[in-house]
């Protein structure tokens, strides 16, 4: 079996990822999926004489959504910066439309909310209406576009999701509220903008939220050194990255300086603060013959270390990698939160309808059962059922390994 890992982009709530994850599931060759979608990545095992890799990102391709490989030559800390990089311009783009939309959305529900009505007639209507058709239309048509464009990739591939939901609600909103303002009727162009601006303000914190605990890997990469004073045949030395050295050459610590990669001391003798591997504040005396660990920091003598493992091998790497895999794996409550998710949308657009069509025949008004439906459709929206528990295992796990404990899994931390 091979285990691979990449990141999905364009997954806009937990029934994306679980609808990819299913499709995974499906495929002949596959062995395990798992789908997170705070931290927006997909872990695939697979039987690589049935599957290739390739064929599970055209998979998830034709989902409708991106994928972006990691480089599996790449260190852990070049993928964490490039990581980093991008859920940042993510959070940008985020951030840009929320902003958008709720300084235009507020003055349309100001104007509608306070009953507000100024400036001359244009067509037959005054110039505060025409504010909120058009402010109204903009926000739901602009910033919100993202989510009617995701509804509609999903409805060419007979599927649905939380966009479906806020797409629906918003475009009926919006389209009683043209209707009506024809025909001089009590308009919603407030409503569904807001809803829209409000929608968009959760999108930006959920994204904040990611990218401040997916951070917590950053953080441990940082602990490491960045480059090596590599000991050349002539007895000079050569300052070179971390990630270039291989095992059996020798590097030469100075005094203050943090322990490069792990080795076994050839020459000289120091003492060495341990504590972030360790939390022992004490220093640990090493002679010759001892082995020494990869961002720990050397005190007093100048130490001449022989390299043991490459810089995807050592301790701080494997600290790395069991902080990230408890992220990865799903604690037993979130799989109960994947089984709701999964019909969610179904049931929600469900009874979305009945409440239409109670409404009609008990008011027998068509605008006033469309409101209805419409405000089942919004509000029962819930984007983050599906990411408060991965977002509390991300920050959870980050803050323990900040601390020096590291928690191996989600199940561990919910059944502590």
């Amino acid at each position: 079996m091979t285990k691979t890992s990449f990141n999905i982009d364009g997954m806009h709530c937990a029934s994306c990822a679980i609808r990819i994850e299913a499709v995974f599931k499906k495929t002949k060759g596959v062995q395990n999926a798992n789908v997170n979608y705070a931290l927006a990545e997909a872990t695939v095992e697979f039987d690589t004489e049935l599957v290739q890799e390739h064929d599970l990102h055209q998979i998830v391709q034709k989902e409708g959504y991106r994928v972006r490989q990691m480089d599996q030559h790449m260190e852990h800390k070049e993928h964490g910066e490039q990581h980093g990089q991008h859920a940042h311009g993510s959070e940008k783009e985020v951030l840009t439309r929320a902003i958008v939309s709720s300084a235009i959305a507020l003055p349309v529900l100001i104007i509608a909310m306070a009953g507000l009505k100024f400036g001359p007639e244009i067509f037959g209507e005054l110039f505060s209406d025409w504010i909120e058709a058009i402010g109204g239309t903009f926000v739901v048509l602009g910033p919100g576009i993202v989510f009617h464009k995701a509804a509609f990739q999903q409805l060419l591939r007979k599927t649905a999701s939380m966009d479906s939901l806020i797409s629906l609600g918003t475009l009926a909103a919006l389209g009683l509220s043209w209707w009506a303002f024809s025909v001089n009727q009590p308009k919603y162009f407030e409503t569904a903008a807001i809803i829209t601006a409000f929608i968009l303000v959760g999108r930006y914190l959920e994204a904040r939220s990611k990218g401040q605990a997916s951070a917590a890997i950053q953080k441990l990469l940082e602990l490491g050194a960045k480059f090596a004073h590599l000991q050349q045949n002539d007895g000079s030395t050569q300052d070179v990255a971390i990630e270039s050295l291989k095992k059996g050459d020798i590097v030469l610590v100075k005094p203050g300086e943090k322990i490069p990669i792990d080795g076994t001391v050839q020459d000289g003798a120091s003492s060495i603060d341990e504590s972030m591997l360790t939390g022992e504040s004490l220093p640990v005396s090493k002679k010759i013959g001892d082995l020494v660990y990869g961002a720990t920091l050397n005190q007093q003598g100048a130490l001449v270390v022989i390299v043991e493992k490459e810089s995807g091998d050592t301790v701080l790497s494997q600290i790395v990698k069991l902080v990230k895999e408890a992220q990865q794996k799903k604690a037993p409550i979130q799989k109960l939160v994947d089984r709701v998710s999964a019909v969610f949308v179904q049931a929600v657009i469900l009874i979305a309808i009945v409440t239409f069509v109670i409404w009609f025949v008990l008011t027998g008004v068509f605008a006033t059962a469309l409101i209805m439906a419409v405000a089942v459709l919004v509000i029962a929206c819930p984007c983050a059922l599906g990411l408060a528990t991965p977002t509390a295992i991300l920050v959870g796990t980050g803050r323990g390994a900040g601390m020096g404990i590291l928690i191996k899994s989600g199940e561990a931390l919910e059944r502590g």
